[in-house]
């Protein structure tokens, strides 16, 4: 997995969840709970505008852990998709999105194949109305390279019945931008 074991980790919702409790500024706090487009959110409130980055995007199954919270039984086909955002040349998140075959039209999966634009962005030029449901954030526990960083993981639901479980961890430069870029919007 692009992460990593996701069950491993300690998910909290973010009903409950507060970034002052963890150490946390109110931008960092804004940006792990917003439940519209990341990267909408980024343009508009930070002027910081994403490139998408194409790593893998392959046909899968669910796995341990996924399929309960897409609401499908075990090992359902999904598409994975696998990318990295970045602002000027470096990575800000990654992100990995599975998104259930039977629900997906054939030109969504064609656009998400070109690997330029990201997902939610995908959807709602499409004027697909999205809902944002579990988002949970976490502290990234384990070894290797995402270990002590900040993630999140939700759930992109359309009315017209495409979904993607989506999960997104936060590179150490994105809170550097933030904090540059919060100090040059408030002046």
């Amino acid at each position: 997995m692009f992460f990593g074991d996701l069950e491993a980790q300690d998910w909290q919702s973010v009903r409950y969840w507060k970034a002052a409790d963890a150490g946390l500024g109110r931008d960092a706090g804004a940006i792990l709970t917003t439940a519209g487009s990341l990267t909408r959110f980024l343009d508009r409130h930070f002027g910081i505008r994403v490139d998408v980055e194409l790593h893998d995007q392959f046909v899968d199954h669910t796995r341990p852990g996924e399929a309960p919270l897409l609401g499908f039984d075990e090992n359902v086909p999904v598409l994975r998709r696998q990318v990295s955002l970045m602002h000027r040349g470096s990575v800000l998140f990654d992100a990995e999105s599975i998104l259930p075959l039977e629900s997906l039209p054939a030109d969504l999966i064609a656009d998400l194949e070109e690997g330029v634009r990201p997902l939610a962005n995908l959807l709602l030029d499409r004027g697909l109305s999205l809902a944002r449901s579990d988002l949970s954030v976490a502290q990234m526990k384990g070894e290797g390279m995402h270990e002590g960083r900040w993630a999140r993981r939700s759930v992109l639901r359309s009315p017209s019945g495409v979904q993607a479980l989506v999960v997104e961890v936060f590179h150490p430069i994105m809170w550097a931008r933030i904090e540059t870029t919060s100090r040059r919007y408030r002046l």
